[in-house]
C-alpha cells in the first residue's frame, strides 16, 4: 500500500482531511479515488490504514480503519553527526541515512565545510530537510521520523549533553587506528557516528574528537567521499549490531 505522512492526531473511525501536501501527491501523482485504501502515519510509530470517502477539489477526506504497530525501527539507536556538504549531497545523505534506520541527524560546520548558512537560510534548510526525511519514511516504511537539528559547530556538537552519554563513538578517517573487526561488543550502548566534509577533518578537530572519546575508524584501504562514508558505515553497523542480516 502507498504511505503518506499526516502531521496530526489519528484515531480509529475518525474522518479527517488528509494533510494538503500528502493530498496533492495522492490526487495528482497516485490518482487515488473514492474507496481506495492506503497507509497514513504521523510519527508515533503506528501505521493507520485508511479509506478514501470523498474527493473535494484539492482535498481528500479519509476514514481511519485500523491502527497497527510498525516494527520497522532498528533496535540499535544511531546518531549521525554529519559535516555540511552541498545541497544535493546533503539531501542524499539524509534520505539514505533515514532508509538505513538512523535515529537522529546532527548537521555540523567543520573547518573545511564548503557550505555556511546564516540563521534565515538555516531555518529554510531545516524545513527542506524535514520534507526529505518524511519522503524517505514514506518510501522506506518507517513510522517514526528521525530527529534533525539546525547546523551547529563541531565543538558544539561534541559538547551536547545527549552526545556525552555512554555510547560507542566513532569518527571516520582514512588514518583511523581501529578496524571494524576490533570494535567492542555494543552492550546496549547507542552509536554516534562523526563524518567529515569533502576535505576531511582538520588535525585540531581530530584531536578534539579524541579528547571527547571518539574512536578513529578506518573503512578499508580507499578514501570515501563524504556522501559515501555515512551510507557505508550505517550499512555495516546495522549488519553488525542492528537489523540488516
Amino acid at each position: 500500500m502507498k504511505r503518506f505522512y499526516h502531521p496530526g492526531t489519528l484515531e480509529i473511525n475518525q474522518n479527517i482531511y488528509l494533510d494538503n501536501l500528502a493530498a496533492h501527491h495522492a490526487l495528482q501523482v497516485i490518482r487515488v479515488k473514492v474507496k481506495d485504501r492506503f497507509i497514513v502515519f504521523n510519527g508515533d510509530g503506528y501505521n493507520y490504514k485508511v479509506e478514501v470517502i470523498s474527493v473535494e477539489k484539492k482535498k481528500l477526506k479519509i476514514n481511519i480503519i485500523s491502527k497497527d504497530e510498525n516494527h520497522s525501527e532498528s533496535q540499535t539507536k544511531i546518531i549521525l553527526i554529519q559535516s555540511l556538504s552541498t545541497n544535493e549531497k546533503m539531501d542524499w545523505i539524509i534520505q539514505k541515512a533515514t532508509e538505513l534506520g538512523v535515529n537522529q541527524i546532527a548537521p555540523i560546520y567543520s573547518t573545511r565545510s564548503i557550505i555556511k548558512l546564516d540563521s534565515t537560510r538555516a531555518d529554510k534548510k531545516l524545513m527542506h530537510w524535514q520534507q526529505v526525511l518524511i519522503s524517505a519514511c514514506e518510501q522506506s516504511g518507517r513510522s517514526r521520523i528521525p530527529q534533525i537539528n539546525k547546523p551547529i559547530s563541531f565543538i558544539q556538537a561534541l559538547e551536547k549533553p545527549e552526545f556525552k552519554e555512554k555510547a560507542l563513538k566513532l569518527i571516520l578517517t582514512p588514518d583511523g587506528q581501529t578496524s571494524l573487526e576490533n570494535l567492542d561488543p555494543l552492550n546496549n550502548k547507542d552509536i554516534i557516528l562523526l563524518i567529515g566534509p569533502e576535505g576531511g577533518f582538520s588535525e585540531e578537530e581530530l584531536k578534539l574528537a579524541n579528547d571527547y572519546k571518539f574512536t578513529s575508524l578506518k573503512l578499508g584501504p580507499r578514501t570515501l567521499r563524504t556522501e559515501t562514508a555515512p551510507l557505508s558505515i550505517l550499512s555495516i553497523i546495522q549488519f553488525k549490531y542492528g537489523d540488516l542480516s
